[in-house]
């Protein structure tokens, strides 16, 4: 993977020079990715530094700490205080894997919602697991 920019405008031609829309610190294609991309936050430009996760991974990790874990899982996105111009953001949603469309669909989410804050928000039904 390419060595993430240091900086918001860094980022900004970087992308740009590769007509993308987000960089990519691991592999795609994965339960699990991590990402960078331009964004808002509280009224300010930002660079998202998003930890994508499956819903399954979050089961699977719960499971190698638990086996008799049997919770039900919610789709959240937890944002974390900021680190510069970064802002830690970890997203698990109840898709296969972190594709370019599902990345994609991610970033427009959460481009979208307005009232994003600090913290961890859950949203949609709850999703159980049988091995």
């Amino acid at each position: 993977m390419d060595e993430a920019p240091v900086g918001l405008r860094e980022l900004r031609q970087q992308l740009a020079q590769q007509g993308r829309r987000y960089l990519a610190l691991s592999p795609i294609d994965q339960p699990r990715a991590r990402i960078r991309f331009p964004g808002q936050f509280e009224g300010r430009e930002i660079i998202w530094d998003a930890d994508l996760r499956t819903l399954h991974h979050e089961y699977e990790q719960a499971r190698a700490e638990n086996p008799a874990t049997t919770d039900a899982f919610r789709q959240y996105i937890h944002i974390h205080p900021a680190q510069g111009e970064c802002v830690p953001i970890v997203v698990a949603l109840n898709v296969p894997q972190f594709d370019e469309p599902a990345i994609l669909k991610t970033l427009i989410m959460i481009h979208n919602y307005k009232r994003l804050r600090l913290g961890r928000h859950e949203f949609g039904p709850p999703v159980y697991f049988s091995d």
